[in-house]
């Protein structure tokens, strides 16, 4: 079932616990089966256990799992989930408290491109058709990825951080939230 390297990451339960492997070792395995281990010999409450992972399918597969080793009762207790998934939920009853409402919308790559372009559009009093703004957009997406401030030393070019800022303007103003931006915001809440 487990070799010794894994039995000793599943039962080691105190502080914190980095396991390093490659595809297909069983880190997954790992993972299961230390939150059932939490949960059946160290009586941790299932909701006080948070899973989170990079896509819907390990999401999915490790609520499977975790099902199979404690049972569908306490495994509905468990938060097993993506993080831009668990980051919307936080989101949805936190957000009040960075100026948005509830019920804010999610904006797409479309929803941003168009809102993106409106912007520079208005930045350079240009009414016709825009050269590629990739580059401008990429680094956008690497300030909403690092939590850039105005105030930050990290800021190399001035029209991608005005830009920056008054896409955060007008995010704010619509009510709505980039999928770039849900990690962020919840750290900052």
């Amino acid at each position: 079932m487990l070799n010794a390297h894994q039995s000793q990451a599943v039962h080691t339960s105190e502080g914190r616990l980095l396991i390093l492997a490659g595809a297909g070792s069983g880190k997954t395995r790992v993972i299961v089966h230390r939150i059932a281990h939490l949960i059946q010999q160290r009586q941790v409450s299932p909701q006080s256990i948070l899973g989170l992972t990079f896509t819907n399918k390990a999401a999915a597969e490790m609520k499977e799992r975790v099902r199979s080793l404690i049972g569908v009762d306490a495994a509905k207790q468990v938060t097993l989930s993506t993080f831009h998934s668990f980051c919307m939920q936080v989101l949805r009853k936190e957000i009040g408290k960075l100026g948005y409402t509830r019920h804010f919308s999610l904006y797409d790559e479309r929803d941003m491109d168009r809102l993106v372009t409106q912007l520079v559009k208005e930045m350079l009093c240009h009414q016709g058709e825009l050269p590629s703004l990739a580059p401008t957009k990429a680094a956008l997406q690497d300030a909403a990825n690092r939590g850039l401030s105005e105030t930050s030393d990290s800021w190399t070019d001035p029209f991608s951080k005005d830009l920056y800022f008054r896409l955060q303007s007008a995010l704010r103003a619509y009510n709505a939230v980039s999928f770039d931006n849900l990690i962020y915001l919840t750290i900052r809440l």
